[in-house]
């Protein structure tokens, strides 16, 4: 079955001006359009009604591809949706979620192949991602909004979860803290590139001040929060505070410490790497290391465009700081 770069080939055009052709979105001359329209009749090309319909979009679409998780999304995630929309919708753009498994290669290809979006912003980048080899194989014009571990010559934005991590620590260290439990996501093994910079930065942070660092991983989930505790409490170690880097966990591991009679912070200190403004409804509020969520989409969403409509490009690779935002549930012990 012929595809648009068939077209463009026997047109002798460019894969957009085929796409231009057929929705209308930029004005070209009559000689081409009549080489593309002829070079469709010969190969009997016809566009879905998808892109068909782009006539309707004033400048084009993008895709924000996301992964599924059984655990679904989270309210900070939600948010990431929300200002791509936004900052879409802002530049002219329509925005397209693509939610698929990230080593759904297959079916990643089979939308790709239909040449539907202008471009695609990349979610939660795994450490070695297959998307970014596809997107590149294709000629498909994509932004992560992550990193993958080798990002040199990729456009993307990204936190500093390495600087996230060694504010985290010294947050404690500085408050007296010397046994500390990292709770995170089991998804180190699947390279979750946040959660791989951020325990390797932490390891090599407990090292450099000397102070003692344990873990535990599961789920998304409220109940690995819940048995993160029970591990805590079991092991008898003398760990007085816990960075969380999984939403879910934290209420869980509050819930769970406060229900064993344990007070936060009186007894035991809590610091979120993640959690968004939902934290100050959790009791008692969570001093919390947050991404810039607003900031790092909306950058995401522009520097695509941009390629999109052909700027030049200042600046591939952006990384922006997560802020500490204290809400009370870190204790000083000095």
């Amino acid at each position: 079955m012929a595809t648009r770069d068939d077209v463009a080939r026997l047109a002798g055009v460019s894969a957009s001006t085929v796409s231009y052709a057929i929705s209308g979105r930029r004005r070209i001359s009559e000689a081409t359009r009549e080489r593309v329209l002829e070079a469709m009749r010969e190969l009997d090309y016809t566009p879905n009604a998808f892109a068909r319909g782009l006539a309707g979009a004033r400048k084009g679409i993008i895709a924000l591809n996301y992964p599924l998780r059984d655990e679904g999304w989270s309210p900070m995630e939600v948010r990431y949706f929300e200002t791509a929309t936004q900052a879409a919708h802002e530049c002219g753009f329509h925005l397209l979620l693509w939610p698929n498994a990230a080593d759904d290669v297959t079916t990643l290809t089979h939308l790709v192949s239909q040449q539907l979006v202008d471009g695609v912003i990349v979610m939660e980048v795994q450490w070695d991602d297959p998307r970014v080899a596809l997107f590149r194989e294709r000629d498909v014009r994509f932004v992560l909004l992550g990193r993958n571990s080798d990002p040199s010559g990729l456009t993307y934005v990204d936190t500093d979860f390495r600087e996230s991590a060694r504010t985290a620590l010294e947050y404690l260290v500085d408050r007296g803290h010397r046994h500390i439990l990292f709770v995170g996501e089991n998804r180190v093994e699947q390279g979750h590139g946040p959660m791989v910079r951020t325990i390797t930065e932490l390891e090599a942070s407990a090292r450099r001040f000397g102070v003692s660092l344990d873990r535990f991983a599961g789920p998304r989930t409220y109940g690995t929060g819940r048995a993160a505790y029970r591990y805590l409490a079991a092991s008898g170690a003398p760990i007085t505070a816990a960075i969380v880097f999984n939403d879910q966990a934290t209420v869980g591991f509050i819930n769970a410490a406060q229900l064993g009679g344990i007070s936060v912070p009186g007894d035991l200190s809590v610091l979120s790497i993640g959690m968004g403004e939902e934290a100050a409804e959790v009791d008692p509020p969570v001093t919390t290391i947050t991404p810039p969520v607003a900031a790092l989409t909306d950058t995401a969403v522009r520097m695509l465009i941009g390629a999109v409509e052909g700027h030049p490009v200042t600046q591939s690779e952006v990384l922006m700081d997560a802020p500490l935002v204290e809400r009370g549930s870190v204790r000083d012990l000095t």
